[in-house]
């Protein structure tokens, strides 16, 4: 109990301003703010200035995206979603049913992000993502034999070999492409039909990170953060983008951990911490960065105070790779083919002095002024990490892997997307600015988003 009152009195402290104190508290989210405008204006004036060399080999560094402004039929949608999410979202947020809140999060993040793909019309918006040659659906008509598809997977990744994977294709495990061929094969191929169902798909991780906020005891947290949630600038990259899907799997693999490691009956827990694991070791297979997911994971333990979960979470994950290792395709090859392939392209290119911190810009502009600010808040605000609420915890895993995956340089430009399964854990961050100006806050994050969309065409 005197844990509990501790965890309770230090996010008292972060999430209010009492009077008399406001500007001394307002200063770790200015101090945010102003490190992020400034890293943002010396990322945009690196190459024009003629620093690292004047290429840094992106086109419009360090944003994945060309300056091309639209004001397509989506922005009408887009307008009233944030209109409507920043006048009655946290109030709702408070008063609705558990599963109702659920329901409208996901709701109005779906809206929220078509309405935001939809500023450049369908065929720019929706099918043109997925059409370029660099991606998944290229390779689709080249699957016949699955089984054989998997046993000489490893053999197309590189640029040499005479039959190669496309980009992503070769930048990825065999799952993307076999998930574009099952929906090819159901009726639903094409970038159109294929982007809006990886959209609605990776939707719904909004509602597994509630989902584990309030399974860790951070429902209070996770009720203020749904409106930051639905209204987060990350739908921009996630409708539309094969990562989506990447994200909402290793999503509910967080949220099955979280699940498993607050039930109580031990064959309850077993089953579902090898759930848990069979979920996480399938998002292996859609991206090898996955395995960056072992921070978020981790903070899930400390925070539920148990680790019964880690060895089954473990042996479901080993059976997926187990699985796949049996039908033709062993992950390590996979993965050490992939740094060479990565060399062959622009990786080669990219200088690891420039990326290793534009990097970092690029998730800040990810996902908005709100989350930067909750996060200089929480920096500045927590003392004792060991008694950080969940929330916090699982942000600042998400700040480990983001970490981890620049410094290892495979991570160099079109972070946006690439670091969805990350940035996502750190959006709740902004429920740490609640109070007299949390409707302000989210008009922020509404309005850097719609900013974004309107005035850039990103790219992959």
């Amino acid at each position: 109990m005197v844990r509990g009152a501790t965890v309770v009195r230090i996010a008292d402290q972060l999430t209010r301003s009492p009077r008399g104190t406001r500007s001394r508290r307002a200063r770790p989210e200015a101090v945010a703010l102003a490190i992020a405008g400034l890293l943002l204006a010396a990322a945009f004036a690196a190459e024009p200035l003629g620093w690292w060399g004047g290429n840094v080999h992106q086109w419009l560094p360090p944003l994945s995206a060309h300056f091309d402004p639209a004001l397509g039929p989506g922005l009408p949608l887009a307008v009233a979603v944030a209109v409507a999410g920043v006048r009655w979202g946290p109030e709702l947020a408070q008063t609705l049913r558990w599963r109702r809140l659920l329901v409208l999060t996901w709701a109005s993040g779906v809206l929220w992000g078509f309405g935001l793909a939809l500023l450049r019309g369908w065929s720019g918006g929706i099918v043109a993502p997925l059409s370029n040659d660099d991606e998944s659906l290229v390779d689709v008509p080249r699957v016949d034999d699955v089984w054989e598809t998997l046993r000489v997977y490893t053999d197309r990744i590189l640029l040499t070999a005479p039959d190669h994977w496309t980009t992503y294709e070769s930048g990825h495990p065999p799952l993307p492409l076999l998930f574009y061929v099952l929906l090819d094969r159901i009726g639903l191929g094409g970038p159109g039909a294929g982007g809006v169902v990886a959209s609605l798909i990776g939707s719904t991780a909004v509602v597994a990170v509630l989902v584990t906020l309030r399974r860790l005891g951070d429902e209070r947290r996770a009720r203020t953060a749904a409106p930051f949630l639905a209204l987060t600038p990350l739908v921009i990259w996630l409708v539309v983008s094969t990562d989506a899907v990447t994200l909402a799997v290793t999503a509910w693999g967080i949220a099955l951990l979280a699940v498993a490691a607050t039930t109580a009956p031990p064959r309850r827990r077993l089953l579902r911490s090898l759930a848990a694991g069979v979920v996480l070791g399938v998002g292996v297979f859609w991206s090898y960065g996955m395995v960056l997911m072992g921070p978020v994971a981790v903070a899930v333990l400390l925070a539920a105070r148990t680790w019964r979960p880690l060895l089954p979470a473990v042996v479901g994950a080993l059976g997926v790779v187990a699985a796949f290792a049996a039908a033709g395709f062993w992950w390590l090859e996979g993965m050490q083919v992939l740094e060479v392939r990565y060399y062959q392209g622009k990786g080669r290119l990219r200088q690891y002095s420039y990326w290793t911190w534009a990097n970092l810009v690029v998730a800040a502009v990810a996902v908005g002024p709100p989350v930067v600010a909750g996060l200089g808040r929480t920096t500045a605000g927590v003392r004792r990490w060991r008694e950080a609420p969940p929330t916090v915890l699982l942000a600042t895993g998400a700040v480990v892997a983001i970490l981890a995956a620049t410094i290892s340089g495979l991570s160099k430009s079109e972070v946006e997307r690439i670091w969805l399964p990350f940035l996502l854990w750190l959006v709740p961050l902004a429920a740490m600015l609640t109070g007299a100006h949390a409707r302000r806050w989210l008009a922020a994050s509404a309005g850097w988003a719609l900013l974004v969309g309107v005035l850039y065409r990103t790219t992959w």
